[in-house]
């Protein structure tokens, strides 16, 4: 018998022991969906930026520009201080039926930028692969636009959210939305 850790140890259901390790590599990498040289980073850090932009010499990477990271309701102006985020996280999203779905949809999932962000790297990787019930931007009147969004997007891809998660996340948005 296969054991999971939920917030106590119990017999895995027979959906929990089909689900696969994660491997972050089936998510593939971001990719250059119009063969310009950008790939979906900087795409999106293009797409995002409120100033005048700078390229390196192959013009294939952004690296300046003036971005509002609304996680923290930060200003940065230097590319490599900003992570791409995934705002529904590649992992939450494998625990709930990303690791059924073929490689083409996780690299298509991956490189949607409905679900990507410019973000401070930091308090990215403070979020680790954390959904809303377990973090949240420390910025607070971004909150309800995050779980808004995070919300929408987990629909979109039909995330298998169990019924105790749905009602937590449906008390979420009302307490952080009011």
């Amino acid at each position: 018998m296969t054991l999971c850790i939920v917030a106590i140890v119990q017999p895995c259901s027979a959906e929990q022991s089909r689900i696969t390790a994660y491997d972050r590599e089936e998510f593939g990498r971001w990719i250059d969906r119009d063969s310009d040289c950008l790939n979906t980073r900087h795409e999106l850090l293009a797409a995002l930026t409120t100033g005048a932009l700078s390229y390196s010499d192959n013009g294939c990477r952004v690296l300046r520009g003036r971005w509002i990271d609304p996680y923290t309701d930060t200003i940065f102006m230097d590319a490599s201080d900003l992570d791409v985020d995934h705002l529904v996280p590649l992992h939450w999203a494998w625990q709930r039926g990303a690791w059924s779905w073929s490689r083409e949809h996780r690299v298509a999932f991956a490189n949607d930028p409905i679900n990507l962000i410019a973000v401070d790297d930091a308090t990215n990787r403070s979020k680790g692969a954390n959904g809303p019930l377990d973090w949240l931007p420390p910025n607070d009147a971004y909150q309800c636009q995050y779980v808004l969004r995070f919300w929408r997007v987990s629909r979109m891809y039909n995330l298998e959210i169990g019924d105790d998660e749905q009602m937590a996340l449906a008390e979420q948005r009302e307490k952080v939305c009011s």
